[in-house]
């Protein structure tokens, strides 16, 4: 019998050990960590319309997030979006900290890193000429 009569033979085994493979590697792939860094956009929403934004906040953060491989390679990147919230902002100086609890993902991925981790907004009457 040739090797080319062997293989015709058993291709149902050939198919079996691919996908036996496949699966491996899915699942150890899955289990280990890695990490990304993704530009997420910045909004600012609320704002009174007495007011208005003086300074130049970031349009957007650079996020580390860290977690299983299949995770991260499934998260939804352009649906993320940081919206920061300026419905209590008065005249002056408006601090954001902690920006990563607005990050939303999956239970078991974790933001790592944020960068800049604090965003300020400065805000004046809207229609009044600013100084330098």
């Amino acid at each position: 019998m040739s090797i080319r009569e062997n293989l015709e033979k058993e291709k149902w085994l050939m198919v079996l050990s691919l996908l036996v493979a496949v699966l491996l590697w899915l699942f150890t792939a899955g289990e280990r960590d890695g990490q990304i860094v993704l530009n997420v956009p910045l909004e600012y929403g609320n704002l009174s319309t007495d007011l208005a934004i003086v300074n130049h906040p970031p349009a957007q953060v650079e996020v580390t997030v860290a977690g299983p491989r299949i995770l991260l390679l499934k998260l939804k990147r352009e649906r993320m979006k940081i919206t920061l919230d300026l419905r209590s902002a008065r005249e002056g100086s408006t601090v954001f900290g902690g920006l990563e609890r607005f990050v939303r993902l999956d239970r078991e991925l974790r933001v790592t890193g944020l960068s800049p981790a604090i965003v300020e907004v400065k805000t004046a009457a809207a229609g009044r000429p600013q100084g330098k």
